[in-house]
């Protein structure tokens, strides 16, 4: 099962099409290094093997609860908070394959973690001061239904252990718990008396050779991916005639109900909520699920708390575990061929754009976890004895909270091990921003290098204010044109765009959406634990925001890669004809590793295009500024 698992999932076949003595072909053309795409895979894989990144995710959501406790009481003193560090120094990282947690220490090492831990001893002395009691401070991450799983018991106990060496002595620890259907909590009846012990401990060791041979070169670890295969060709969901016509039951009452908010009409609109609840739920097959986020989107509408629900969904989407991202990562490579196919678009070009120079630059605006350039990087140290330094400005949105930058740092701290690992020069600079405010100077380009714009799939992201000249959006594209990259590589998610008309944007958004959930129900069973959180926390946020916000507050608006097109244009970008080496290379490896009956890729006026069932989701296509 292994090996031929392996060839099904990782095999490319060559432009040029040869045998191979390594059992992993790779993509390769004539005049550009190979392009391994199973290195993706393997990067993820690598950072879900750190042993200390479940640890990380427990310990962030739990001081993160402590830190909504006691800041208003600082704020009611007029004190500053003193909890809030960023690491400046994630260049001078470079003689170590970092793990999650080493991004607290700055170059001075443990005098910056004991600042860290003197720090946090004050603020948790401080604030118990003026806590009530507990019972009084629960945060509710129960308020709907659309929750994250509950961690386990054992698996949420956190240690802040000042002795290495395990000694019980001058010990200090924090117990939250999630037992049963419980809130979570903070024992601060432990902290308190015992803060004056509490050390933070970072772990500065790095990985081992052989750990990271096994990981970036043993494509055995795809096992778990391989079994996931097998249960979903077991248990793949079929649609009974009975099924069918409830689908068209449920759709006819959101199509009602949806009316019945337009009009304000309360009473009809909260019985078929309860009409469509009674047809639909979280567990049931792909229109069910996706009926019952629809009903819960429009009651919150009808009752004036789009905003706020809104900002809940938010909220629970920051509490999702790193692991948990990269694990979704791992299944949306493995099953879907959209981010494959991407992926090699964009490094074939830049490879072709780059050739043989000393220094490549690349400027990702939604960088999230790097899992594009890994496979870059291996290309580039197979660069037929060439030595091409690579440059990656990573930018992406900052996150709420105390560390707006810690996972684009994260991201520069895997990248650059990873880099360090197959003997590439590499410098990382990241940049937590609104795309549209980031200026040219940050972007520190410098005049003798290959400079490649690059961004996938998060430009729906950026606002787009229907009645502003000069939209966000906009003044993204007028900073790609005006740092006149080579090449600016551009992949959308190409779905129709949403009307600012509440009754025509439902409709759009009940045909995208419902495909979304069908495409999740064909490839994955129903209770695994990461199409949960797609479903309930992923894109039940993204249903909230265009069904349940007005003005503002509506940011989700996508658009097809015709429109884009458009935009491009306006911006005085000029397009690159699309390579047919690559379209056909994509088709291939579609015709291989998935299903071509139900997925395909296309052309559409030089946009390499991917789509479900007929139905165009995702687009990629190369620009480059107008010459004056």
């Amino acid at each position: 099962m292994g090996s031929s698992y392996q060839q099904s999932l990782y095999q490319g076949k060559t432009l040029q099409i040869t045998p191979k003595t390594d059992p992993i072909n790779k993509l390769v053309s004539d005049d550009c290094p190979d392009i391994t795409l199973d290195a993706t895979l393997s990067y993820l894989t690598q950072i879900l093997m750190e042993e200390d990144i479940r640890e990380k995710d427990v310990l962030y959501t739990n001081q993160s609860a402590l830190h909504a406790m006691e800041k208003p009481f600082y704020d009611i003193l007029g004190q500053k908070y003193p909890l809030i560090f960023t690491n400046p120094h994630l260049s001078n990282h470079k003689n170590s394959a970092p793990s999650c947690t080493d991004h607290h220490l700055d170059q001075h090492g443990s005098t910056f973690g004991t600042l860290y831990a003197s720090e946090f001893n004050k603020g948790v002395a401080e604030g118990i001061k003026f806590l009530p009691k507990l019972d009084k401070l629960i945060i509710d991450l129960e308020a709907s239904k659309l929750s994250l799983p509950l961690l386990q018991a054992e698996e949420d106990l956190v240690k802040l252990n000042s002795d290495p060496h395990g000694d019980k002595k001058g010990k200090g620890f924090m117990e939250c718990g999630f037992k049963g259907k419980k809130k979570s909590n903070v024992d601060l009846d432990v902290l308190e008396g015992r803060n004056h012990k509490i050390l933070m401990s970072y772990s500065e060791e790095s990985p081992g050779n052989a750990m990271f041979d096994e990981v970036l070169l043993n494509h055995d670890n795809y096992t778990e991916i391989a079994k996931l295969q097998e249960e979903i060709q077991k248990k793949a969901s079929k649609c009974s005639e009975t099924d069918q016509v409830e689908s068209a039951d449920v759709i006819s009452l959101l199509t009602r109900c949806s009316h019945a908010v337009f009009n304000n009409d309360c009473q009809s609109a909260k019985d078929l909520i309860d009409q469509i609840k009674k047809l639909s739920s979280l567990d049931g097959d792909g229109t069910q699920r996706m009926a019952y986020v629809f009903a819960d989107a429009l009651e919150a509408r009808l009752n004036g708390t789009g905003r706020e629900a809104w900002r809940r969904m938010e909220a629970k989407r920051v509490c999702i575990p790193t692991s948990e991202y990269l694990k979704i990562a791992q299944l949306y490579i493995t099953l879907c061929p959209f981010p494959r196919n991407s992926i090699y678009y964009a490094n074939q070009t830049i490879l072709k754009v780059a050739g043989k120079a000393p220094k490549l630059h690349i400027i990702d605006f939604g960088i999230w976890l790097g899992f594009q350039w890994p496979s870059l990087i291996q290309a580039l140290s197979n660069n037929n004895g060439n030595t091409t330094k690579l440059r990656i400005t990573g930018i992406d949105f900052p996150k709420p909270g105390f560390r707006p930058a810690e996972l684009i740092e994260e991201t520069g701290r895997r990248l650059e091990a990873y880099a360090e690992r197959f003997g590439v020069p590499f410098e990382y600079h990241g940049i937590a921003s609104n795309w549209e405010d980031v200026s040219i100077d940050s972007l520190k380009i410098e005049r003798d290098e290959i400079l490649i714009a690059h961004t996938w799939d998060s430009f729906r992201y950026v606002r787009d204010e229907y009645d502003a000249f000069n939209s966000p959006r906009t003044r993204v594209l007028n900073l790609i044109r005006q740092i006149t990259p080579h090449v600016f590589i551009e992949g959308i998610v190409s779905i129709s765009a949403f009307s600012p008309f509440f009754l025509t944007r439902f409709r759009q958004g009940l045909m995208v959406y419902s495909a979304i959930f069908k495409i999740l129900d064909t490839l994955l069973p129903r209770d695994n634990k990461q199409r949960q959180i797609i479903e309930r926390d992923l894109i039940a946020r993204d249903i909230y925001n265009v069904l349940a916000c007005e003005g503002s507050d509506w940011i989700v608006k996508p658009e097809t890669h015709k429109q884009w097109h458009q935009r491009n244009l306006q911006a005085e970008f000029e397009q690159i004809t699309l390579d047919p080496l690559i379209l056909n290379e994509c088709r291939e490896n579609l015709k291989k590793n998935y299903n071509d009956n139900i997925f395909f890729v296309q052309e559409d006026r030089n946009w390499l295009i991917q789509g479900w069932s007929g139905r165009i989701f995702h687009a990629s296509s190369t620009w480059k500024p107008k010459l004056a």
